[in-house]
């Protein structure tokens, strides 16, 4: 069996042209046995996957050669472990992200229910009977306030229905399907076999 002189293209991926020769050289020179044991090697690896370079990982561990560090970096695939472990840490970022999202506007419809079912009463109360029922804390005053009252209803109304620009509807899009439910028909029988045939 041949010794190994050189990395193989999986080896050198994260590698610059500059490590994969003094990686090399190193791999040439002790052979496999030439790496970095994998209990001591785990502890590198841990720099390499927060960013370090080899040289910093050197600075830490000096009494490992860059050469040697790259080697092991190389058989062990540090390079494209640390893009398999970032890319699960970035989808389960991610999944925290849209959980809390939705946490926080179930949290907020919640609490305009809340309000809403709380000032309405009082509302109703006042105009059915407003001479003897007190007037409603939360109510328009000014023409600047109804003005915003009116806007934000504007809003929420073209939020909910399909504009005159667009047939889009943000509200009803994510409330239907992504794709339209098609029910398959039963082939009916065709008359005129049965009809040749009787």
């Amino acid at each position: 069996m041949a010794l190994k002189r050189h990395f193989t293209d999986e080896e050198k991926y994260g590698l610059t042209k500059e490590e994969t020769k003094i990686g090399e050289k190193w791999l040439r020179k002790h052979k496999t046995a030439g790496r970095i044991q994998e209990t001591e090697s785990l502890r590198l690896f841990e720099m390499y996957l927060i960013g370090s370079s080899f040289h910093e990982i050197h600075q830490q561990f000096s009494h490992y050669p860059v050469a040697q560090i790259v080697m092991t970096a190389a058989l062990a695939g540090w390079a494209s472990d640390r893009d398999r472990l970032m890319h699960t840490l970035r989808d389960r970022v991610q999944a925290k992200v849209v959980k809390s999202v939705v946490e926080q506007v179930d949290f907020l419809t919640t609490l305009l229910g809340v309000t809403n079912a709380e000032h309405l009463e009082m509302m109703r109360k006042y105009i059915i009977d407003p001479i003897n029922n007190p007037k409603p804390s939360l109510r328009v005053e000014t023409i600047k306030e109804y003005k915003e009252v009116v806007e934000t209803l504007y809003k929420i109304v073209a939020g909910a229905t399909p504009g005159s620009k667009s047939k889009e509807s943000a509200m009803f899009n994510a409330l239907s399907p992504s794709k339209p439910v098609v029910e398959e028909k039963e082939s009916e029988p065709n008359i005129i076999e049965l009809a040749k045939e009787v």
